[in-house]
């Protein structure tokens, strides 16, 4: 059993650093190398995109061999890099392709009130969103499989687990039906530990809603995963899945209670912010809080992430994008 928050692979299944917000460990994108064909999992922002093809043939991986990309849903940080990879890829493999959902589709190719909202908080980090064209895609049904399968018989099943946002999916890959790996992406919320699996919250406003999300956490719990990838950030092993589930459970509901309380007690979003402070103490690990920028990285987080609840409440407005919930 296992946290893994650095750049590896196990097996097949590699993890890359983004080095997104010029931190490392905050947001990691995995590929699938079964020496034949390799499919990445997400691919950051626009300012990304070199970074990982460049970590992809340090690996070993002809970019020839690169056939895809899944967005996991539509946030700069996961999609926003779609674009500018398949139109760098195309030159070199003019079959790679963007699978997603319809609603990816849609919000990928209409991303003006997302950028605005995610400037606002991240700034400059964003890059940019170019809105890919319709010959990008390869549209995937919500809980269907890709139509090919790599070596072993391993199938991908593009999940649907929306809650994060609405279009949200995790892709898992299976093999005689045991699931040996699911990208929860950010159905199951987000780890900056090395040395405990404590989860935080993945409640990003204007979309995020609870119900739906702990229904789609549920549906991941079913699945029993062997390994789970994370957006934020890498894989968890063995025992750790079980741990770091339950916890993200619980988590999740003491969060929505405090957030409640503290509202109740007084509706601004300082006492908010405040009141809750004592539940998140122990989630962020010493190795990032100490990095350059981080104090400032992580709090803009904790405040989107409570908003995020707020929103779904009705405790406060959505602002610049529309709710989609």
């Amino acid at each position: 059993m296992a946290i893994i928050r650095e750049e590896t692979n196990i097996g097949n299944l590699y993890v890359i650093d983004t080095l997104q917000f010029n931190l490392s460990k905050i947001t990691s994108v995995f590929c699938w190398f079964d020496g034949q064909q390799a499919l990445l999992l997400d691919c950051g922002t626009s300012d990304n995109t070199e970074t990982i093809l460049a970590k992809l043939k340090k690996i070993g991986i002809e970019l020839s061999k690169l056939i895809g990309v899944i967005p996991s849903h539509y946030h700069f940080d996961h999609g926003g890099g779609c674009f500018s990879l398949w139109s760098k890829m195309k030159e070199v493999n003019p079959s790679f392709k963007i699978y997603t959902n319809p609603l990816t589709k849609m919000k990928l190719q209409n991303p003006q009130s997302h950028l605005q909202g995610a400037q606002s908080t991240f700034g400059k980090f964003v890059g940019t969103m170019e809105p890919p064209p319709d010959e990008a895609f390869v549209l995937i049904k919500p809980d269907d499989f890709l139509a090919f399968e790599f070596k072993n018989n391993v199938r991908v099943k593009l999940v649907h687990t929306p809650g994060h946002t609405p279009d949200h999916c995790s892709p898992s890959f299976f093999c005689d039906e045991k699931c040996i790996f699911s990208f929860v992406a950010e159905s199951c919320g987000t780890i900056y530990r090395t040395d405990k699996a404590l989860s935080t919250s993945s409640s990003m406003p204007p979309n995020f809603s609870y119900d739906t999300y702990m229904k789609s956490f549920e549906k991941i719990c079913s699945l029993s995963p062997e390994i789970i990838g994370l957006c934020h950030f890498g894989l968890i092993t063995g025992e750790d899945v079980a741990f770091f589930l339950n916890d993200h459970h619980t988590f999740m509901q003491d969060l929505k209670n405090a957030i409640i309380s503290a509202f109740k007690e007084d509706p601004s979003t300082a006492h908010v912010m405040k009141a809750t402070e004592y539940l998140w103490r122990d989630r962020f690990g010493a190795e990032l809080l100490g990095m350059k920028g981080s104090e400032q990285f992580f709090g803009n987080l904790r405040l989107a992430l409570t908003y995020g609840i707020m929103v779904d409440l009705n405790l406060r407005p959505p602002k610049y994008e529309e709710r989609l919930v």
